[in-house]
């Protein structure tokens, strides 16, 4: 059974227009198998609703097919009528009297494929008849670049006449839990830095199976729906997906500069911006910088890519490599898996912990409130090669209070020992960030899978946080 979890917020803003005494006109858009047609269904129960999942087909038989299948639900005979306009004015007119028309239409995309004067054709059908009528209408659409160029962006012909737009974002940390209630925390963190927050991945996973049982019964079997699944993702929005295949597998074994992604894909340097910037469009890769920088040319040396999101970026490290094989020596792709995931998670434990501060900041429960975090890194000046350079997990600042607090995050079991000592290296990496010093205040943070003496800790006035606060 699939689970509906959040989306409250998404919810709310629907109802709201809804409850308008006007039309509406609602974009809706996010990667694939993020819950956008679970949302929009959900919204509809109970409302006087069709839901039709478009085609790619030309433009007369778009309207014929969408007849179709909304007249069947209806129950009314399919009328003969050849233009988007009539038909979605008919659709409307069949649920007059029983409520608040509500038309959905699913992969938009499709239908811009099928037919260029797809959008056009939605255009005068709104302008003519829906606009005036009290209807609300709900476009949905996964590729995302057709998605911002097509339909939300400044040249599509819908642009201004939407009443507003939702952006679908994967599942937070915190909202994986639902899913696996008898889990433990440990066990959803390796879940969550497997599949990340999309609920159509995170339904595939058996409760009653182990994590790395899953893994091999769920991702490294062929048949399976998440075996061949990035591949499918990168197919559905690119045309020659090869490259960027490349790229993410570079990204994925460390190599996070330009010129680190060139050497080892053998693309060549000054092609691979433009590659990047696709991956970020589609919210599979980051750029980040440093949160402070000293100087402006930090801005062009100073940046770093990652894979953002959690599936792409395992199945990236650990399914991509290894496909020629699998079928034959599944075992050592599964041991391999077993070795060196507590490494691979780091990571991903880094974001979770970033994700628990926001909240937290949010809720005014921190020392600080900080206006901007992220990752800190740089060179020490005077020191040789090899050791000229610190990285520092989380750095939290607010520029109007010159307060600052530092975080690093260990995705170990610490003791009061390790706490201790990795406090102390976390000053020292400290006073090589250069911001505010004369004037700001400092505060310190340790975060680990587990961290024990939590309260003597926090009593000699450590600030510390494990799985038991991150998941409360």
């Amino acid at each position: 059974m699939s689970l509906f979890i959040n989306r409250t917020e998404e919810l709310d803003f629907l109802e709201s227009e809804y409850a308008k005494d006007s039309s509406s006109l609602v974009i809706i858009h996010g990667r694939r198998r993020v819950g956008k047609t679970e949302l929009s269904l959900k919204f509809g129960a109970g409302k006087p609703s069709v839901y039709y999942l478009a085609q790619k087909l030309n433009l007369e038989h778009q309207v014929d097919d969408f007849l179709e299948k909304t007249s069947e639900q209806l129950d009314v005979h399919q009328p003969k009528i050849t233009k988007w306009d009539g038909a979605l004015k008919f659709i409307a007119e069949q649920m007059k009297g029983k409520g608040k028309p509500l038309i959905i239409i699913d992969e938009v995309p499709y239908l811009i494929e099928g037919s260029n004067a797809a959008m056009s054709a939605f255009q005068a059908a709104w302008d003519l008849h829906l606009k005036d009528a009290n209807v609300m209408v709900i476009l949905l659409g996964s590729s995302i670049g057709m998605m911002e160029n097509e339909v939300i962006g400044y040249k599509s012909p819908l642009y201004g006449r939407r009443s507003g737009q939702i952006k679908v974002e994967p599942l937070k940390y915190k909202h994986t839990a639902y899913f696996f209630p008898q889990k433990t925390t440990e066990e959803i963190v390796q879940t969550y830095g497997c599949l990340g927050g999309v609920p159509a991945y995170l339904n595939k996973f058996d409760e009653s199976l182990s994590f790395i049982d899953n893994v091999n019964k769920n991702i490294l079997h062929r048949a399976t729906f998440l075996y061949d699944e990035a591949n499918f993702l990168l197919k559905q929005e690119l045309r020659e997906p090869a490259k960027y295949e490349l790229i993410l597998e570079a990204i994925s074994k460390g190599k996070n500069r330009v010129s680190e992604i060139s050497n080892e894909t053998g693309i060549p340097v000054n092609n691979i911006p433009k590659y990047l910037r696709v991956l970020i469009d589609l919210g599979f890769v980051t750029k980040e910088l440093p949160i402070i920088l000293k100087k402006a040319r930090d801005i062009r040396t100073g940046s770093i890519y990652t894979i953002s999101d959690n599936f792409m970026k395992f199945w990236y490290t650990y399914v991509y490599p290894t496909r020629s094989i699998l079928e034959i020596n599944r075992d050592a792709a599964v041991s391999k898996i077993s070795d060196t995931y507590n490494r691979y998670l780091g990571h991903v434990f880094e974001d979770i912990v970033k994700q628990y501060l926001i909240d937290q900041n949010v809720s005014n429960n921190l020392p600080i409130v900080f206006e901007r975090i992220g990752r800190q890194w740089g060179n020490i000046q005077g020191k040789q090669k090899g050791k000229n350079s610190y990285e520092i997990d989380l750095v939290a600042l607010n520029e109007s209070s010159k307060e600052i607090l530092f975080i690093e995050c260990k995705w170990q079991v610490l003791t009061n020992k390790n706490t201790k000592q990795i406090l102390n290296d976390l000053k020292e990496k400290s006073r090589y960030v250069y911001w505010n010093n004369e004037e700001r205040k400092d505060y310190f943070a340790v975060v680990g899978k587990k961290i024990e003496n939590k309260v003597e800790l926090r009593k000699n006035g450590i600030m510390v946080f494990d799985l038991d606060e991150l998941f409360a």
